[in-house]
């Protein structure tokens, strides 16, 4: 073969490319070198400083933050609950603020207790359910009492007994509910007012409904946000609250919660609501169901928290849908757990700065234990973790396992923030 000199020039130029690549490739190598020699030294020099400890709870954090930071690209809060609810850690907004703490009232998770801790210990107004049954109990007395008055002055005139005693007063105080519930219903919600009402042992509540959507709605057009009579929000309905009773701007929610391994909640559940004919969730089916009756049947709660949090109280999940609950948990919620119920009611006063320390004792004293003196709970028959009966309904809720378990990891984290900010 004959080399001509234009073969020989195209030989030569390519290999001059070639060198200069490889020297190219060997100098970032070098500085890549020197980059990580340089990172190996800083952090070998901030190990020296800074105890052990310190340092793998910080990388523990930074990678939990780093992971959220990926999801948080994909999945947004919805907008009511990031708009209106402060971030738990956000110290730039006082707590003492009128950011108004919002107990989401998991059932059977210890709500009960600690709504009733914070009327009788603390003193302080709360936003439940509670406010409109008194309401309407004094109206009801008030009901009797005016009809018996109007019926001792009737028989006093008339001066002899047309029908029995009992009788016309039952009769009367019908007559006046139903002219109450017609003018109830006709009032516009102008001529209504929010106010106080007290219980014959002092405790305190506004005069409202957050439990049920409609009652939210309600208290929600009577400018519940704005009257600052509340201390304390507690609702099972978290997304309805955050978007109706709180306004994003001068009256912002801190969200805090207690939570209850999931199996164990919704058997406890079931055993109450067999009896609890007063709640607005009572089924009569219940009274008749066995547990295992109840588990496999299509009654039995399936990622109640999960789908709550979502606004999805119906149809399949998706990975996203959980992905959204941690988020809104570990953004939003002071985390509490029945487990730990002392150590939650610590936490819980030391956050929100109720330096009441005669409340603390109280609330220790009677709310700390399991079945204390003032606690909701009920005895009920166990389930063995083993059997079938827990397995389906462990199936039936694995989100929410998986949410309760991811509360716990934030449990700990947040117990160590707050020693690290004098909270505890």
């Amino acid at each position: 073969m004959t080399i001509t000199s234009t073969t020989m020039s195209s030989l030569a130029y390519q290999s001059i490319i070639l060198l200069t690549a490889a020297a190219l490739c060997a100098i970032t190598l070098q500085l890549l070198s020197c980059k990580r020699d340089s990172i190996v030294i800083q952090r070998t020099q901030e190990e020296d400083v800074v105890a052990p400890s310190v340092l793998l709870r910080r990388r523990h954090l930074l990678d939990l933050n780093m992971g959220i930071e990926l999801e948080r690209k994909t999945y947004k809060l919805p907008f009511y609950m990031e708009q209106n609810l402060v971030n738990w850690d956000n110290l730039e907004r006082s707590v003492e603020t009128r950011d108004t703490p919002i107990f989401w009232h998991v059932l059977k998770s210890g709500g009960s207790a600690i709504k009733l801790m914070y009327a009788t210990c603390y003193q302080i107004t709360s936003a439940s359910e509670t406010g409109a049954w008194i309401e309407r109990e004094q109206q009801e007395a008030l009901a009797r009492q005016q009809a018996e008055e109007a019926g001792s002055e009737r028989r006093r005139l008339e001066g002899e007994d047309q029908v029995s005693p009992m009788e016309w007063v039952q009769k009367t105080i019908i007559e006046q509910w139903q002219v109450w519930d017609e003018s109830a219903e006709e009032a516009p919600d102008n001529q209504q007012q929010l106010h106080v009402v007290v219980a014959e042992d002092g405790r305190k509540y506004v005069n409202v409904d957050v439990t049920t959507m409609e009652g939210i709605a309600r208290a929600s057009r009577l400018g519940f946000a704005s009257s600052g009579l509340a201390d304390v929000i507690f609702t099972p309905l978290l997304r309805e609250s955050a978007e109706l009773l709180l306004d994003g701007d001068n009256h912002n929610g801190r969200m805090f919660a207690v939570f209850r391994s999931p199996v164990d909640r919704i058997v406890s559940l079931f055993y109450y609501l067999q009896q609890a004919t007063w709640e607005p969730t009572y089924n009569p089916e219940y009274a008749s169901m066995t547990i295992d009756e109840y588990a496999h049947s299509p009654l039995c709660e399936s990622n109640w928290m999960v789908r709550s949090l979502v606004n999805k109280m119906e149809g399949p999940l998706e990975p996203s849908d959980i992905a959204i609950a941690k988020e809104i948990i570990r953004q939003k919620c002071i985390v509490g757990l029945l487990s730990e119920m002392d150590e939650t009611i610590r936490r819980f006063h030391s956050f929100f700065g109720f330096e009441n320390d005669e409340a603390l004792t109280c609330a220790r004293q009677n709310f700390a234990a399991a079945g204390g003196s003032q606690s909701n709970s009920h005895k009920h028959p166990k389930l063995d973790p083993d059997g079938e009966t827990w397995q389906a309904i462990e199936s039936k809720n694995m989100l929410d396992i998986r949410l309760f378990e991811y509360a716990i990891e934030l449990w700990h984290e947040q117990g160590g923030w707050l020693q690290n900010e004098n909270m505890l």
